[in-house]
């Protein structure tokens, strides 16, 4: 099915389509992550993660809250039960509310890590080795049953008081019509299991579900216990509207509930199906960077002192490959240094021509694979400075840490993105970085990426798992004339232009609202019938 057409939307058209409505968000990281500060003050500093990316844009235009699980000791100090009410925090330039759920960390534990983590987020990026793993035993039907279900029904129960709530401040009573003024804009593969909760407690409510990751073939999915399988397709399909990355992973979607929800009937070539007499739309809607954020952080007070931290690695006139990415094995980090490697053995000339900057934020550190895999990418960097390098000049510099106003100064100062996941729903630093740019530089991007989709003409692709490929489009970009750079950065850039995130969300909004007139429609009709009977 063909991705939604996005044309230029005005903030106010998005606002308009949402009316008066309540808008509340849901995800499992919240916007802001709470900490403390020198002195001891409970503050916020923004979350990282491509959710926050996606939708700090929507903060910053219209009001809405928040509703997300504690996952540091902070943010439990600043929601210390479920009955603390919302705190109004910053988002950059953007005031929103926020209300963090604080579920028991052991409860916490198995829906993150043991399932999120360890089996969804392995399972939809094609991760698992079936021949040895996983191997479901009574521990995963625990973490289900006592973590997932757990968070996710909290979450939702959440969502539904806050709606409640709003309504009874509004003045409409302390029992509101079903939620028919609230929008929930539930985000990612955490919470499967929240849409039905809120039909249940909203069953007015406008509800729509975005997939960040990529949704695998139906084959793929059954390694996932039966009972697991259920529960997320019947309470996916609660929503009115379920978006994704690619027209593959749509696709892939609709032929898993053609298997899984077999009393359903559906429309693949539309994307529409009715379940119980509930009409979903599954649509594509590629998410794309926010342009304006980035050209705010780069002059901010924050990005202005990035830049400065880098400069002694700027300084000269040596070629500069970037790398921004969580730290973690679906971001593949240890084939891209391979790849360096191998173009420094074939180009040693270049070892003191080209420095290689990567910027890494740590992720899942409660699981020991990503342990692993931080060592792992610790040592084949520490292999490459130790051959390649002197002690005055390092081939690799990495930085280990949550910044995000450095990593886009140095996208601003990149010769070669290097963007080499194993596979991506999207992938928004491929995105971002020529909108950062001020150097012509030149994408290098997996074909397995969603990205890929939309900048396969801009950008210089590669097999993930091809290092020798790697290292050849790496010297490529190297060495490419400026003309053939100008143009294929002009090119990138002016395809992540013509969206913004207002069109990424006017998109959805508008199919939401298209699916809600066709509901209403469908029980008028249905009204009459039962009239014209009866009479």
């Amino acid at each position: 099915m063909p991705a939604r057409q996005q044309q230029p939307a005005p903030l106010d058209e998005v606002s308009s389509l949402v009316g008066g409505r309540k808008i509340i968000v849901a995800s499992n990281r919240g916007p802001v992550e709470f900490h403390r500060d020198a002195h001891g003050k409970l503050t916020t500093r923004r979350g990282s993660g491509g959710v926050v990316t996606a939708l700090a844009a929507l903060a910053a235009s219209l009001p809405l809250t928040w509703i997300a699980a504690a996952m540091s000791k902070a943010d439990r100090e600043a929601f210390p039960d479920r009955d603390t009410p919302a705190l109004e925090v910053r988002l950059g330039r953007a005031a929103l509310r926020v209300r963090y759920v604080n579920v028991p960390p052991a409860v916490y534990a198995r829906h993150y890590d043991e399932i999120s983590n360890e089996l969804l987020w392995f399972l939809q990026h094609y991760l698992w080795d079936v021949a040895s793993a996983p191997n479901i035993t009574e521990r995963q039907y625990l973490a289900w049953d006592q973590g997932y279900r757990t968070v996710n029904h909290a979450l939702a129960d959440a969502v539904a008081d806050e709606a409640q709530a709003s309504a009874a401040a509004a003045g409409k009573g302390r029992r509101p019509a079903g939620g028919s003024d609230v929008l929930v804009m539930l985000q990612d593969y955490h919470l499967y299991l929240a849409a039905a909760r809120v039909r249940e407690r909203l069953p007015h409510a406008i509800l729509q579900q975005f997939i960040h990751i990529p949704w695998p073939a139906a084959r793929y999915w059954q390694f996932l216990p039966e009972r697991f399988l259920h529960e997320i397709f019947e309470s996916l399909t609660a929503n009115d509207v379920l978006g994704f990355q690619t027209e593959g992973d749509a696709r892939n979607f609709l032929e898993c509930a053609r298997w899984f929800l077999p009393n359903c009937r559906m429309d693949l070539d539309d994307g529409r199906l009715i379940c119980r007499r509930h009409r979903l739309l599954a649509r594509v809607y590629p998410v794309t960077a926010d342009g304006e954020e980035i050209r705010q952080s780069l002059n901010s007070a924050a990005g202005r002192k990035g830049a400065q931290e880098l400069g002694p690695l700027l300084a000269d006139d040596r070629q500069v490959i970037v790398r921004v990415d969580r730290l973690e094995p679906t971001k593949n980090i240890v084939r891209g240094f391979l790849a360096y490697e191998r173009l420094l053995a074939q180009h040693p000339e270049l070892a003191s021509t080209v420095r290689f900057l990567a910027f890494l934020v740590p992720s899942r550190q409660g699981l020991p694979l990503y342990r692993r895999y931080e060592r792992a990418v610790r040592k084949i960097v520490q292999r490459i400075n130790s051959t390649s390098g002197t002690p005055d000049q390092q081939p690799i510099t990495i930085f280990v840490d949550n910044n995000r106003p450095r990593a886009l100064a140095a996208m601003r100062r990149y010769d070669v993105l290097l963007v080499n996941p194993i596979i991506d729903g999207m992938n928004l630093v491929a995105k971002e970085g020529p909108l950062a740019n001020a150097r012509d530089g030149v994408v290098i991007l997996s074909r397995t990426a969603g990205a890929y989709e939309q900048l396969r003409e801009a950008v210089l692709p590669v097999t993930p798992t091809d290092i020798e490929e790697t290292a050849d489009q790496l010297y490529e970009a190297l060495v490419m004339p400026a003309r053939k750079r100008r143009q294929r950065a002009e090119l990138a850039r002016g395809i992540v232009q013509r969206e913004t995130p207002a069109d990424w969300m006017r998109s959805q909004l508008s199919d939401a609202a298209e699916v809600r007139r066709a509901a209403a429609a469908a029980a008028q009709y249905a009204g009459r019938k039962t009239l014209a009977r009866a009479l």
